[in-house]
């Protein structure tokens, strides 16, 4: 604690003579750190690369670690990668080679320490120099997201899933994950080469777009981390893509409400299903031009590698568009980040990109499988209506959560299963069809869709 606000005191002086003193803050003490901090710098600056921090466990270590959890021998290649999170070995285990992640040590202990400097360095140092940052916001995102990060299993669960997502897909490749050697400490998967885009003088396709699209608007998945050390390609074909750690589960209403404002319809609705509160900021009432600003650019013929898209909201928001931090649910970060890595991957290459063309059909398709349904609720006593409610159709998975307590018991007393219904609406479409019809004493309900 003593050390963090000497910090302050040294950060005070060392950036006074900075016209944007804040910015130079958060560019050089956070982007430029390593661990932890280095990846919140990521996230606030944009996705700006920086040096992954060193190789903190030895082999001998690994070797240790390892045949005490597993009581079987490993044996490193001497290939090791570090993170800001952990490190990969390329080992062998039983004559088969593997990638064996590890966590770095004392990782979770200190993720605790920097987040609570971090929240400190914001709060005091921002109030100096003008930068605001909402540490409760921040808060709750950097313990959500971060500490996520240091859970093997849920990251192997996560890589799973994406696996199962494209296995038939030939155009991706997604390691598998060996679960005969992975627990919290060690995450053990196929070892799949490939060049990384980091080190690729030239890309000559877009699926890499086509993975991040696929898996967040028809699956409700989010890889929110594909800078250009996280995917590559085999022999320039093949999209090869690693570490899910940041994975994140998005709700349908999410994911509703981001199709709407990526194709400029029910503004409103679709700034609030997509998590962004306006209605306490300058910009209610201007839905419109917000949406305008943020998603146009994305859907230009072609984005230039010499475009700038924080600096075309700077110039039509000013410093305004900073509250946007603040009023917003922390997956949009994840979310922005992972595009616009992408984005900055194909720009510093010199290729331009027609993400119109690439998002359009995802879009399309999304709208076509929603439709215009909605679910609707009647009640009626005595053969009169009592209520009569219409729900958007992003409801439909917290379906039984939206019915009164003693619906829910009779629900589940009839046998009534609500998953199998769900999920019958969505093999056929969201095409209109009663879903479920109860008695309980004088009333009676009914739920179907239209």
């Amino acid at each position: 604690m003593f050390i963090t606000f000497f910090k302050i005191a040294y950060l005070r002086i060392k950036y006074s003579y900075f016209p944007n003193k804040a910015q130079k803050f958060w560019a050089q003490e956070l982007l430029n750190a390593q661990g932890l901090s280095a990846k919140i710098g990521q996230v606030l600056g944009q996705g700006n690369h920086y040096d992954p921090p060193k190789v903190t466990l030895t082999e001998k270590k690994l070797v240790d670690l390892f045949d005490k959890f597993f009581h079987t021998e490993v044996f490193p290649s001497g290939e090791v990668y570090a993170a800001s999170m952990g490190q990969v070995f390329f080992v062998t285990i039983n004559n088969s080679p593997y990638a064996l992640k590890i966590l770095h040590p004392g990782i979770k202990e200190k993720i605790k320490k920097e987040i609570k400097n971090i929240l400190i360095l914001g709060k005091y140092y921002s109030k100096i120099n003008g930068f605001h940052l909402n540490t409760e916001v921040f808060q709750r995102f950097l313990t959500s997201s971060f500490e996520e990060e240091t859970d093997l299993n849920r990251e192997a669960s996560f890589q799973e899933k994406f696996h199962k997502i494209f296995a038939k897909d030939e155009r991706f490749k997604i390691p598998n994950v060996i679960k005969e050697f992975s627990n919290e400490h060690f995450l053990c998967q196929e070892l799949v080469l490939s060049d990384l885009a980091y080190h690729l003088k030239e890309i000559p396709h877009f699926h890499i777009f086509d993975f991040f699209l696929v898996s967040l608007l028809k699956h409700g998945i989010l890889h929110g981390d594909l800078n250009d050390r996280n995917w590559g390609l085999i022999n320039l074909k093949t999209v090869v893509v690693y570490d899910y750690g940041c994975g994140q589960i998005i709700s349908e209403r999410r994911i509703n409400g981001l199709t709407k404002l990526l194709m400029n319809q029910d503004i409103v609705d679709g700034f609030k299903e997509v998590g962004i509160r306006l209605e306490a900021t300058w910009f209610k009432g201007r839905e419109q031009e917000l949406r305008d600003a943020l998603f146009n650019p994305l859907l230009d013929e072609i984005i230039a590698p010499d475009s700038s898209y924080s600096k075309t909201l700077k110039g039509i928001f000013g410093e305004r568009i900073k509250i946007l931090r603040e009023h917003a649910d922390p997956w949009l970060l994840l979310m922005m980040r992972s595009l616009f890595s992408l984005i900055r991957t194909y720009q510093a290459k010199g290729i331009p990109i027609p993400l119109k063309q690439i998002i359009e059909p995802h879009l399309h398709l999304k709208s076509k499988d929603m439709s215009s349904t909605n679910i609707k609720i009647e009640v009626l006593e005595d053969s009169k209506q009592v209520v009569y409610m219409i729900l958007p159709m992003t409801s439909l998975d917290n379906l039984q959560d939206l019915m009164p307590e003693k619906v829910s018991i009779k629900i589940n007393e009839d046998a009534i299963d609500i998953k199998s219904i769900i999920q019958k609406v969505k093999d056929t479409n969201f095409i209109p069809q009663n879903l479920f019809s109860l008695n309980i004493q004088d009333r009676s309900y009914r739920v179907w869709i239209d």
